[in-house]
């Protein structure tokens, strides 16, 4: 229920004091997906000058409450009137089972950061293709970048580095977006859904303001990548986090597949100038447990890697990795004999001192680490990423089959190898094509059945 309490103010018209008038009401308490939480409510207060504006707005305010109010939950008006969290909690619902809690759990995160804010409390028949549109537009444009430091908490980059996200993050965005409304659809919530196929891609030039170029993938060469390992050793004084930018930029693991290593995961010969060999059989990530406050720490959580072609593959060590991986494990690392389990890459404790009890975190390497390097030596923007296209580029471009190479960086198929770095892939002209051109074959003589002859 709404209404309208009359206030005098400290302030004078004609020596009468001037009133204000605040219009009050209860409305339900939403949590982070913009959904009703049963039986809380919480007051609301808004003032106006005018007698006229508070009644306009308690006719406002009172419509909004009656709307959700004294009607049947499964009418077309009540489903109308569901916010978009609602259905983005039960899309996430039907998820499980269906995908890795780590899928799951990124989606929602991505809601939360992106969607929640823009839809999270709104009706979903309110929902428009023009507020789509809108959004993604506000997706495209710059935004400051988020800076991981080695205590692991996130602060935005002072000063102007703004950056923008790429055409395919803000299509995963609004496809989520798209796939929460077809829950809504379904439902009978709303007729069609709002979000409409985003622009043709072309195949021309994009242009970009302020004259920077588009986003691109960025793989370095192995001298490149030998240069930047050199810097973090020399400038950085951090000898095991160059290694593992050198291990992880010649084994194409993903960050959360590195972040999952463990000692027991590497194969080595004690005979110095042998190759050697990993395991990738889990993922780490750092996360908050379900129902924890906002400011609750970051939790370590195990999971499986991104595919079922990822999980327990086998990826090769050249013998120079293998040597220097040796020599690390036996001289570097202080739990390799004793600890099998014990993270392969350590994290930090301090700035000044290692945690080798919990894993390495790939963010904080690559932004105190791999980025100044790569700014430094004047290579461009690189992502964390791009390491894992290096050692797909570089083994392609060396002669290696994409066969073998998709199934060192655990692709789900061939066919995303091929559409992936089809234009580093070897062609030696020199090489003719072994498929000779063919002799002709002597026509057969003609069989003349042999009761012809005698008959």
């Amino acid at each position: 229920m709404a209404y309208i309490r009359v206030r005098d103010t400290k302030a004078r018209a004609k020596g009468r004091p001037v009133r204000s008038y605040v219009v009050c009401w209860r409305e339900p308490v939403r949590d982070e997906f913009g959904a009703v939480v049963s039986g809380k409510t919480i007051q609301r207060t808004e003032t106006f000058d005018t007698e006229k504006a508070a009644k306009a707005r308690l006719l406002e305010v009172e419509t909004g409450l009656a709307g959700a109010k004294g009607i049947d939950p499964s009418s077309a008006k009540a489903k109308a009137n569901r916010p978009l969290g609602e259905y983005a909690r039960q899309y996430l619902d039907s998820l499980v089972g269906q995908m890795e809690p780590n899928t799951i759990e990124g989606y929602e995160k991505l809601y939360r950061t992106h969607i929640a804010p823009e839809f999270g409390s709104k009706p979903v028949a309110a929902i428009t293709a023009a507020d789509v549109d809108r959004f993604r537009a506000s997706l495209f444009a710059p935004h400051q970048r988020r800076s991981f430091v080695t205590r692991g908490t996130a602060n935005t980059t002072p000063g102007p580095c703004a950056v923008t996200r790429s055409p395919k993050t803000v299509k995963h965005i609004v496809g989520t977006l798209k796939r929460i409304l077809d829950v809504a659809v379904r439902d009978g919530a709303v007729s069609s859904n709002p979000v409409l196929p985003g622009p043709r891609r072309t195949t021309k030039r994009r242009s970009t303001a302020a004259g920077s170029t588009p986003f691109a993938h960025h793989p370095l060469t192995a001298n490149q990548i030998a240069s930047v390992v050199d810097w973090i050793a020399r400038e950085k004084g951090n000898q095991v986090y160059a290694l593992a930018v050198l291990f992880s930029a010649h084994t194409g693991v993903r960050a959360a597949e590195l972040q999952g290593l463990q000692v027991q995961d590497v194969t080595l010969s004690d005979i110095p100038g042998t190759v050697g060999s990993i395991r990738v059989q889990r993922t780490m990530k750092r996360s908050r447990t379900e129902g924890a406050p906002d400011d609750a720490p970051l939790q370590w959580i195990e999971g499986t890697p991104k595919s079922d072609a990822s999980t327990n593959r086998v990826v090769p060590l050249a013998s120079w990795l293998a040597d220097e991986l040796r020599d690390y494990l036996t001289t570097v690392h202080p739990f390799a004999r004793k600890f099998p389990h014990a993270p392969l890459f350590p994290g930090r404790r301090s700035r000044n001192a290692f945690d080798w009890a919990k894993p390495v975190v790939a963010d904080n390497v690559y932004d105190n680490y791999l980025r100044p390097a790569c700014k430094a030596l004047g290579l461009g923007s690189v992502r964390w990423h791009d390491l894992r296209h290096s050692m797909a580029t570089m083994n392609l471009s060396a002669g290696e089959h994409y066969m073998q190479v998709s199934k060192w960086l655990g692709h789900s198929s061939f066919v995303l190898t091929l559409s992936t770095y089809a234009d580093y892939i070897r062609e030696d002209e020199q090489v003719a094509p072994k498929v000779g051109r063919g002799v002709p074959q002597a026509a057969k003589a003609r069989a003349i059945p042999l009761r012809t002859l005698t008959g």
